[in-house]
């Protein structure tokens, strides 16, 4: 009988601490990054870029801000010109990297444009992500390098580099659900 009884509670123990692990793997984030809208225009000759994106850190990463942990995030631009055979010609690949720092002395948020190294401080991480967030006439590619009977496309994604953060907190970062953020490609079309 107490053979028995042992034999069911590991069975039951195994059971339990499957489905607890199951429970922790399969929790839903609320946190993601989105692109809701792209569109292209043309200005002096060079194709720019306006778009609106979410960046909704989810709790983990925003406790890391907190206690000094930069986030580096990432903007993919991939321009390619559409062919009928094969596969599309890849034109450009652009990626603009933004670093996300938490100054506790002063509570507030800076935000590095790491490709040109200029700063903007904020008073809220809100206000940091929504600046974020805005794309206005980013430059993408010259006209000359198109050809006006042909079409081209942008694609667009946005990320949490995970290889940026410190040695010790990658393999967490890898293996937890509420590092890997990033958005869908976007795909809007090259024009005037």
């Amino acid at each position: 009988m107490v053979f028995i009884m042992r034999a069911f509670l590991k069975k039951i123990n195994w059971r339990v601490l499957t489905g607890m692990g199951l429970l922790c793997l399969s929790q839903v984030i609320y946190a993601e990054f989105s692109i809701h809208y792209a569109k292209t225009r043309l200005i002096d000759d060079v194709y720019v870029l306006d778009a609106q994106i979410s960046y909704d850190l989810t709790e983990v990463t925003r406790d890391a801000l907190q206690n000094g942990i930069s986030l580096t995030l990432v903007l993919t631009m991939v321009i390619e010109r559409d062919r009928w055979y094969l596969w599309n010609e890849e034109m450009a690949t652009l990626k603009q990297r933004y670093q996300v720092k938490y100054y506790t002395l002063s509570d507030q948020y800076v935000v590095e444009y790491l490709n040109t190294g200029i700063e903007e401080t904020f008073g809220s991480l809100n206000a940091a992500l929504t600046r974020l967030g805005q794309l206005e006439s980013f430059p993408l590619l010259d006209q000359h390098l198109t050809k006006p009977d042909k079409r081209y496309w942008v694609y667009l994604q946005t990320h949490l580099d995970i290889e940026s953060l410190p040695v010790p907190l990658r393999p967490i970062a890898y293996l937890s659900s509420q590092w890997r953020l990033s958005s869908n490609w976007y795909l809007c079309p090259l024009e005037p």
